[in-house]
């Protein structure tokens, strides 16, 4: 016995949708009402039909038999009323009577006289009376009046109304259930298996998918609950992937803001981007590494390694191979192309292309390289150096770790860029306060001396000492040495200056013989190449004619011969003169203490100097203004040197001034 106390009382154990019930189904409840509510109607209706066809039918019956008592019955019944024989017309008329519903039969003769059989109906209701004549050899002799009962056709409709209905109510009800159990079977309770997997539907199961265990469907097509599954699953793994880039969206801004806050912490390169390399790996690399180009070279400046234990690796790495010109390592390829390279897997043979031999590619693999990502720091449209997040796992990388990659080099590009104009900046005011201090003092070597000199010839006048001529020509002499001496200061400063403001040097070109400028300059310096003890040999080989301007030429041969004095320690200087096909070549040679690869890399330069000042002295402008003296004349300016050899500086010049295009390309 079942003691269910959910059970309603009026559904019994065995009922079909006792459980539906039970759990109060409202959609099979509802179905099942529907299935039986129209099946009703349309019983009705067809039971109504079938009333109506079967009536008719029956009266057509009755009519039939009717017409038929006409013909049969009505030439019997003149004989006998011709032949006056009441006996058989009363035997005729009981005998109609007998026939299925007719209930009374009336022989009226033209005589006046009635003959009848059964009872006469009270009213004309549910009756059909039909009266036909009696003729006897075309003389009438009275009418037949018959009438038929429908009573009993209705008495028969009534009964099988009750076997329809009863039957139609069995058989809609049967298939109700039957409707309503093949609807539980194939779609209720997979509904339900929907809406329970809907409800759970959260974070930590978007990645279960929702399966039917359910026969495939005839034809092979997906049928309406594979639709609604499919569009379920869809809709799941739509918030997935919604999720999943949420996710990454907010990690990536995480990390990036973490990230900005330690490139804002300090101007110090060597402090910062070994913390963005250590801030790299875990979150997007298994081990990072950091290239900066300087000075034209690419130098690996720091590295990181998720594994404590790998690092020596990724030192012995750094130190062994190191990026540079011609290297197969991908690092170059990008720095060169400012492209990103992205490999989501590094095969073996892929990575020996990267590596310049076995040592390498065994320590590229111990430290696991399956996947590859190396993005450019570009900024102000210099390519800067490159960042490189290797992982362990093949397929780490794709477009979101791409453009994470991109964004966080543009921020440390920005960061390393500031960070080297803020060091250039603060070398640039260091060198103008000691090139200040070095012009003050340039300025006043020249200037002490002549106010020395002028306070001694005015102590001679104001004490009344005669002054003979012969000193007096030679003090004013070496004084306009002296403010000859501040001019050409005053001069090589102006045309800096002019320089840095982006003003071209002008020139004033004629025909000169650059022997002719060489002997000049030497004469005119004779005093200092003699007081220096450098032996000056020349070898001037005329005719050397260009179109130059011979002022700055003379800036050139003084420029180049004061920085021999200066460096040549006394020994000898040579100077030469050489014309060449379309050039002339002017070559000076010392054999002082020379310089470093460094040093002549920038000797060049503005302010630079290879000595320090204060034993050498000088504004670090003479072979500055040298070099722009020369390209701009169209020649070139170089120097050969080694420490402890000497230097030798060699100037090319064009004999002819260059073309309009040439001087543009």
């Amino acid at each position: 016995m079942d003691s269910n106390p959910e059970r309603p009382d009026h559904v019994p154990w065995w009922f079909p949708g006792s459980r539906w019930f039970r759990e109060r189904n409202r959609l099979g409840r509802r179905l099942l009402l529907d299935i039986m509510l129209f099946s009703a109607i349309v019983s009705l209706l067809g039971t109504l039909v079938q009333l109506v066809t079967d009536y008719r039918r029956d009266i057509r019956a009755l009519e039939d038999q009717l017409e038929e008592i006409r013909s049969s019955y009505a030439q019997s019944l003149a004989s006998s009323l011709w032949s006056l024989d009441e006996a058989q017309l009363q035997i005729q008329l009981q005998g109609i009577t007998t026939l299925r519903g007719i209930t009374y039969a009336r022989v009226d003769s033209t005589l006046d006289t009635h003959y009848e059989a059964g009872s006469a109906p009270s009213s004309s209701a549910w009756m059909l009376t039909r009266d036909f004549p009696l003729s006897y050899e075309s003389l009438h002799l009275g009418t037949l009046r018959v009438s038929a009962t429908q009573r009993e056709i209705l008495a028969h409709l009534r009964s099988r109304v009750l076997v329809i209905l009863a039957t139609q109510a069995a058989k809609t009800l049967l298939v109700a259930l039957f409707v309503l159990f093949i609807f539980q079977r194939l779609v209720t309770q997979h509904l339900t298996t929907m809406a329970a997997y809907t409800r759970g539907l959260d974070v930590g199961h978007l990645d279960s998918p929702l399966v039917l265990h359910r026969q495939a469907p005839r034809g092979g097509g997906p049928d309406e609950l594979d639709e609604v599954t499919s569009a379920i699953n869809e809709m799941r793994e739509s918030l997935r992937k919604e999720l999943g880039e949420r996710q990454r969206a907010e990690m990536a801004a995480a990390f990036l803001s973490e990230a900005g806050e330690v490139l804002l912490e300090s101007l110090d390169l060597g402090k910062v981007l070994p913390r963005i390399a250590s801030l790299c790996v875990g979150s997007l690399a298994d081990w990072c590494l950091i290239d900066l180009v300087e000075d034209g070279e690419l130098r690996r400046v720091c590295g990181a390694h998720v594994d404590a234990a790998k690092v020596p690796l990724l030192d012995e790495l750094q130190r062994r191979y190191p990026p540079g010109k011609g290297s197969a390592s991908p690092v170059v390829k990008v720095v060169l192309s400012s492209k990103p390279v992205l490999e989501p897997r590094v095969s073996e043979a892929s990575l020996r292309t990267m590596v310049r031999d076995d040592e390498h590619f065994r320590l590229a693999s111990a430290l696991g390289t399956q996947s590859l990502l190396i993005v450019p720091l570009v900024a102000r449209g210099h390519v800067m150096g490159s960042i490189s997040l290797i992982s362990a796992k093949p397929e780490r990388y794709g477009p979101a770790e791409l453009s994470l990659a991109q964004e966080l080099a543009r921020r440390a590009a920005i960061a390393i860029d500031n960070a080297r104009l803020y060091w250039r900046a603060d070398q640039a005011i260091r060198l103008r306060e000691t090139f200040l201090s070095v012009a003050a003092h340039e300025l006043r070597t020249p200037l002490l001396p002549l106010q020395l000199r002028l306070q001694s010839l005015l102590r001679r006048s104001r004490g009344g000492s005669p002054v003979e001529l012969s000193m007096l020509l030679g003090e004013v002499a070496a004084a306009e040495r002296q403010t000859k001496q501040l001019g050409q200061l005053v001069d090589e400063l102006l045309d800096v200056s002019n320089l840095s403001v982006g003003n071209p040097l002008t020139l004033r070109r004629e025909r000169v013989e650059l022997c002719e400028v060489v002997a000049g300059v030497l004469d005119e310096m004779k005093r200092q190449l003699d007081a220096s003890g450098s032996e000056v040999r020349q070898e001037l080989h005329a005719p050397a004619v260009g179109s130059w301007d011979r002022r700055r030429l003379e800036q050139v041969v003084k420029g180049l011969l004061r920085n021999a004095l200066k460096f040549g320690e006394g020994r000898p200087i040579d100077v030469s003169v050489k014309p060449r096909d379309g050039s002339v070549l002017l070559v000076v040679r010392d054999r002082g203490i020379g310089m470093s690869e460094h040093d002549r890399a920038h000797v060049f330069d503005r302010f630079s100097r290879g000595v320090s000042e204060q034993h050498y002295g000088g504004l670090g402008l003479g072979l500055y203004l040298a070099r722009q003296l020369v390209e701009a004349h169209g020649g070139t300016i170089f120097v050969e040197s080694r420490p402890g050899e000497g230097s030798t500086f060699t100037v090319v010049l064009p004999v002819e001034a260059p073309s309009a295009q040439g001087a543009r390309a």
